[in-house]
């Protein structure tokens, strides 16, 4: 603690002195006085000429932007609309209207329908989507109990088809069944 209060009054002194030297010196002879005041003259000549510059170039911009002002607009004239003079044909070419046409890229000829027709194609697709489902079902269905029967089991389902209501093994199943059908079959005996 004592070595810090000690550093401390040190760092003060040597400050102190630095500084209160510095109010003591001048310089000294008329050499001294004489760069000073040269050197004076010269920054405040080159302040001056800077200013000038800066002073006329705001002038000259200010003249650019009187003459754009004042300059009417009316001395652009519009350009002339183009003609043909018939030297091109700028009609279609029919070919490439027959190209497109065998490519299926020709125009759409979409019919136009009423909301009605709208509302019915829609019912219409509704109700073939839930007969293709249904078919789906059933025939899932009978799949499953034609492979359950091939592998020694009689299956009842409900009338949805959703759940299996009871299954019983059948007594004699066939000696050689096929559960999945393709290359990589199951076969199996009872």
């Amino acid at each position: 603690m004592l070595l810090a209060l000690l550093l401390f009054l040190a760092a003060g002194g040597l400050i102190f002195a630095y500084l209160g030297g510095d109010s003591k010196r001048k310089p000294s002879g008329t050499a001294a006085v004489a760069k000073t005041k040269k050197f004076e003259q010269s920054v405040n000549r080159h302040l001056m000429l800077t200013n000038e510059r800066m002073e006329l170039e705001k002038q000259r911009m200010a003249l650019e932007n009187a003459k754009i002002l004042n300059n009417p607009l009316s001395a652009t004239r519009p350009q002339k609309a183009y003609t043909n003079d018939d030297r091109l044909d700028l009609s279609s070419d029919t070919r490439a209207a027959d190209v497109a046409k065998d490519l299926g890229r020709g125009p759409r000829q979409e019919e136009i329908i009423s909301p009605h027709d709208v509302v019915q194609k829609e019912i219409f697709n509704e109700e073939l989507a839930r007969q293709q489902s249904q078919a789906y079902r059933e025939e899932y269905a009978r799949q499953f109990v034609e492979n359950a029967r091939r592998g020694g089991y009689k299956v009842k389902l409900s009338e949805d088809l959703s759940r299996v209501i009871s299954v019983t093994p059948i007594r004699n199943p066939s000696a050689d069944f096929q559960v999945f059908e393709g290359a990589g079959s199951i076969r199996g005996s009872q």
